[in-house]
């Protein structure tokens, strides 16, 4: 039987996953960007200075550690899950086309000082619209500076 009631997306999903998210622990993740602008000096052009990031805030996720199994001389994954608004807010404000873009030019995701290669996104959706990111994370190995 079809399910004729009248479905208007009204932002429900979003909501919830976003107050799941903040009664979860929530925290905020800061997702590493590569620089707007390039280094236009003589040291830039030849690779002396270090490139600064963009550290780009998301509020609320989650962190954990992800159920996979570890093979010999593997590192551990983890998952972080991101609520959709906050992805949407710094897509619109660097003005990127999708969240896959700007997920795409990410160099990284900082959790509690420790930085995190993206191995994978996936997005959760309700009619249509996305209002959970996943991101399969693996420890960088290193510290950054906050």
């Amino acid at each position: 039987m079809a399910d004729l009631s009248t479905q208007n997306p009204g932002g429900f999903a979003q909501r919830a996953a976003t107050a799941m998210l903040r009664a979860g622990g929530g925290t905020t993740a800061s997702l590493q960007m590569p620089p707007l602008q390039a280094d236009t000096s003589d040291a830039g052009q030849i690779g002396l200075n270090a490139p600064g990031f963009l550290s780009l805030p998301l509020a609320p996720v989650v962190f954990r550690k992800a159920r996979v199994a570890l093979g010999d001389g593997q590192l551990p994954k983890y998952e972080l899950l991101v609520s959709a608004d906050a992805v949407a807010a710094q897509v619109s404000q660097l003005k990127l086309s999708s969240p896959q873009a700007l997920f795409g030019q990410a160099s990284g995701v900082v959790v509690a000082g420790k930085l995190f290669l993206i191995e994978a996104v996936s997005a959760s959706e309700s009619q249509g619209e996305a209002y959970l990111y996943r991101l399969l994370l693996q420890d960088a190995g290193g510290e950054w500076p906050m």
